[in-house]
């Protein structure tokens, strides 16, 4: 390596610190902006449609927005009281998680396990169980606390939407590849994350019915958590089957726990791996090893936001910054799906 290829290096490294760094100090501005965004990139669809079907501009603004205002608004307030409810109970469960505990050390006793040794971590306490449960509900509560400024940026955004598009048409010029990456970044944005939230929503629904006919408590909770976290790519499947795991199995034991279980995984599976698949296509042409890297990387930058966002803003970056520079396509390539997860893909769809 040349000694103006390796300054270059170093001085796009340190570039991408200070815009790190920069990012992570204006996350709190940033997180109901980006979120808005996307927003608006889910409601053009919808908009064009009733756009195509001739309903006056204004009245197709109007329907889209009422419309996320008003889902918005359950959505928090759903959240809000089912939240309050459950902290509230919370210590309830305490003394069956005791139980617990105290049935797993007979258990590991019966294999001449020194439990003792184990149990004693500061990790593996039910108070302190308690406490995490109980602390990650008031993030939540402190994240729907920006639902308002959301909304009202996306409103703004969405009215903005076709003027911003004219003027970066006359910008950048109708023939402009930028302009190109744009339209298409926005076109498969928006299909993805239609259909992502048809298939969680299918998904949700299919496991709020098991957890209802198993009776765990909070099952509508359950679900509509299952819908948001779907859109966490590898890891949110796992966050969502652990709250009602635990209860399943403080509330019935091993085997209603181990049904919840198997029924998750089963309906995850179909709705991902079976047909999913027949409708995303080759998805947003990312690896696996890429994806979750992102879930922690933007979560870290933008908080509890960022790991809803984590997709849409790497392929954002791979699409208008890495595959547009000939010295960052390698970058693009590397990150990208390879061959061997296309053809996994073309094989799933088969």
């Amino acid at each position: 390596m040349s000694d103006r290829s390796l300054t270059r290096l170093l001085v796009s490294l340190a570039s991408l610190v200070i815009v790190i760094a920069g990012l992570k100090a204006a996350s709190g501005l940033l997180s109901p902006i980006l979120l808005s965004l996307f927003i608006v990139l889910v409601c053009s669809p919808l908009l064009a449609w009733l756009r195509h079907k001739r309903v006056p501009g204004w009245l197709a603004y109007m329907i889209v927005i009422l419309g996320v205002i008003a889902i918005g608004l359950v959505l928090v307030v759903f959240l809000g009281i089912s939240v309050a409810q459950l902290s509230e109970a919370l210590p309830q469960y305490r003394p069956l998680l005791e139980t617990q505990f105290a049935l797993m050390q007979q258990q590991l006793a019966r294999f001449g396990i020194q439990q003792e040794d184990i149990f004693q971590l500061d990790l593996i306490n039910p108070g302190r169980i308690i406490q995490l449960t109980i602390a990650f509900i008031r993030g939540l509560i402190g994240t729907l606390s920006n639902a308002g400024l959301t909304l009202f940026i996306f409103i703004y955004m969405l009215i903005g939407a076709s003027s911003f598009s004219n003027k970066l048409k006359r910008g950048l010029g109708a023939r402009n590849p930028m302009l190109a990456r744009l339209t298409a970044f926005s076109r498969s944005i928006s299909v993805y994350l239609l259909i992502k939230s048809w298939l969680g929503g299918m998904s949700a629904i299919g496991q709020t019915i098991l957890l209802l006919f198993l009776g765990v408590d909070f099952a509508v909770l359950w679900g509509v958590l299952s819908f948001l976290f779907n859109f966490i790519p590898n890891i949110g499947y796992v966050i969502a089957l652990v709250p009602p795991l635990v209860l399943a199995l403080l509330e019935f034991g091993f085997v209603k726990a181990a049904i919840v279980f198997i029924g998750y995984a089963l309906i995850n599976n179909f709705f991902d791996v079976v047909v999913g698949p027949r409708y995303l296509g080759r998805g947003l042409d990312l690896s696996t090893l890429t994806t979750f890297l992102a879930v922690i990387l933007w979560t870290w930058i933008l908080g509890p936001i960022g790991a809803f966002l984590a997709l849409p803003l790497t392929v954002l970056i791979k699409k208008l910054a890495l595959e547009t520079f000939p010295d960052s396509q390698i970058l693009a390539t590397l990150i990208g799906a390879g061959d061997s997860e296309d053809t996994l893909d073309e094989k799933t769809q088969g």
